[in-house]
This record gives structure tokens, C-alpha cells and sequence, in this order.
């Protein structure tokens, strides 16, 4: 398989879709470049703002973009782009796609003709993707794990939750990796698996509850929360404020806005990643422009950028992923 490592450079632009449906932010020149682009995650804040930032981008270029939302709609999703590739894309986006759930629009595009170009579709190489362009999950549980680690002076014998939600590819990796670093570190887990969110548009409210639950079962345990992404991050940190813990910390994942200001409060909330979506963005828009202009496709169908830990040393310095 072909594999790279890169780090790119950022910029952030944004405009406003419906959660689920489509847009056309063409501007209609059937000689145009036409891409079907679509994201079964429209309702995650990461998701919108890197689709929305997209569709935007590839207006600038003249490109016919639509965008096919749903809220982890998988039949939809199938649906509208397969009906899109008949219609005649040139190429396909897959927005934060799950692979295991798009099989039917994959066999319409290979059938086709018709590359996809991917961000954040796996975790390793998949030849669905002319391109798939991601982060390092590995080094987004080490990082997390690490500071968790500092924090609490060594994970032996501590109680941490893991909470995760395995429908996306991603958070599932980095959660079981994450899991598996405290389980060989000694570290108990709380409720001994993995705590699953139903939903990322209520994961604020499902951590709370998590960790509510937990500790009002246990009052005097839990030592650290280690959440799969910010919005769970703010959810189990809300609930250890309002249990009157000041000794449990939390770290998230993806440096939206909301954790920044939590990690900046000095409250329970202590680390977060930087995911640069922009720049994953950008690097897979510009394999789709020299496609668009010559044919050319990627010699690498997989990239995985480094990430950043942020935390109280650098928050300050941060720039809000959302």
C-alpha cells in the first residue's frame, strides 16, 4: 500500500448548508469541473465547518459542487451520490465517511469511472480512495494518554473512563488505542469498556450523563476522563464541576472553541489535539485541481498529518478549529 506522512498549512473560510439534503454551490456551467461531495457527519461542528469550507473553496475554483448531508444516513448518502455519479460527476468528496457503509456508491463510481477523494475515510490505506487524507490516530492516544499520565503522576491503579462512539472510524481507533495504553499502564477502567455516545449532535449530554451516573454510583472514584472529541470532553468536565470534583481531569480531541475556553478556565478540562482540517482540506483539494486539469491523480492514496497537543503551556496561541 502506499502510504506518506505530511504537515501542511491552514486557512478557514465558512458557509451554511442544512443538515440533511443537498446544496448546489455551483454556479451551473455544465463545462465545469463537477464534484458530488458528501458527509454523513453534517451535524459534528468539525464536519460542517470542513464541508462548508470545501464547498466554498471549490466554488472560488469553478467547480459544480453539491453536497449530500444526512445525519449518519448511510442509505441516503448511497442514494443521492449514486444518483449524482449517473447524472455525471467527474469525481467524488467522501466527507468523514465511514468505508463500511458506502459500498453501494464505491461500486457506482468504480463502474463509472470516477475517483474519490477522501478526508479522514480510515485509518490506513484503502484503495476505494484514489486519495485519503487523515490524521495520526496513533499519535493522538499517545498525546492524550501522555497527559493524562503527567497529570495524575502515572496511571497505575487510577480509574479512567473512555468515552468513544465506534461509528466513526477515527474516534474508534484512537479510543481503543487509547484504551489499550491505559489498560497496559495498570490503569483500571471505568465500567470496563469503552462508554459508547449514540450520537456526536448529543454527545455533550451523553458524557454528562456518563459521568454523572458514575459518580454518583461511586463518589469517591474516577481519577480521569479520556473523550474521543471536545464536545464529550465538555459533557464529562460539566459533570465533575457540578459533582464538586476539582481532582479529575479530562482531555478531548480536535481544539474546537468550547475546549480551548475550558482548557483556558483551569477547570477540569486539561488537554486537547489540534486536528489541522484545514489543512487536510486543502491537500486533498489540490489533488482534485490537478485531476480537474489534467487527469492526474495521486501517487500516495494515503496521508496522515501530525498533530498538536494543546493544554495550558499553548492554548493561548491556539486558533479554534470550528
Amino acid at each position: 500500500m502506499r502510504t506518506k506522512t505530511l504537515i501542511g498549512a491552514g486557512l478557514a473560510l465558512a458557509t451554511a448548508i442544512g443538515l440533511t439534503g443537498c446544496s448546489d454551490a455551483a454556479g451551473g456551467d455544465p463545462d465545469a469541473f463537477t464534484v458530488a461531495a458528501f458527509t454523513a457527519g453534517y451535524g459534528t461542528p468539525v464536519g460542517k465547518s470542513t464541508l462548508d469550507r470545501f464547498v466554498e473553496e471549490g466554488q472560488a475554483l469553478g467547480w459544480n459542487v453539491t453536497l449530500y448531508t444526512s445525519d449518519f444516513d448511510y442509505d441516503k448518502i448511497n442514494t443521492d451520490v449514486q444518483s449524482a455519479i449517473t447524472q455525471g460527476a467527474d469525481a467524488v468528496l467522501a466527507g468523514f465517511p465511514d468505508p463500511r457503509q458506502i459500498t453501494p456508491l464505491v461500486t457506482a463510481a468504480n463502474d463509472a469511472g470516477i475517483p474519490i477523494f477522501s478526508i479522514d475515510g480510515g485509518v490506513e490505506p484503502n484503495d476505494d480512495f484514489v486519495l485519503d487524507v487523515t490524521t495520526n490516530q496513533q499519535q493522538i492516544a499517545d498525546l492524550t494518554v501522555g497527559a493524562i499520565d503527567d497529570a495524575l503522576g502515572g496511571l497505575a491503579d487510577k480509574d479512567i473512563m473512555v468515552i468513544g462512539h465506534d461509528p466513526h472510524v477515527g474516534i474508534m481507533t484512537r479510543s481503543n488505542m487509547a484504551l489499550e495504553a491505559f489498560q497496559s499502564a495498570g490503569a483500571n477502567i471505568a465500567g470496563g469498556e469503552i462508554r459508547q455516545v449514540l450520537s456526536p449532535g448529543t454527545s455533550q449530554e451523553e458524557a454528562l450523563r456518563f459521568v454523572t451516573d458514575y459518580l454518583q454510583a461511586n463518589p469517591e472514584g474516577l481519577d480521569a476522563v479520556w473523550c474521543g472529541w471536545d464536545h464529550a470532553a465538555i459533557g464529562a468536565a460539566q459533570a465533575i464541576s457540578e459533582a464538586g470534583r476539582d481532582d479529575i481531569v479530562v482531555t478531548g480531541v480536535d481544539a474546537v472553541g468550547i475546549g480551548l475556553d475550558a482548557i483556558s478556565s483551569g477547570g477540569p478540562m486539561i488537554a486537547t489535539v489540534v486536528q489541522p482540517w484545514p489543512d487536510v482540506m486543502q491537500t486533498v483539494m489540490d489533488a482534485m485541481g490537478e485531476f480537474a486539469a489534467d487527469g492526474t491523480l495521486p501517487s500516495e492514496n494515503f496521508v496522515a498529518v501530525d498533530v498538536t497537543l494543546v493544554d495550558s503551556s499553548n492554548v493561548d496561541e491556539i486558533e479554534p478549529t470550528d
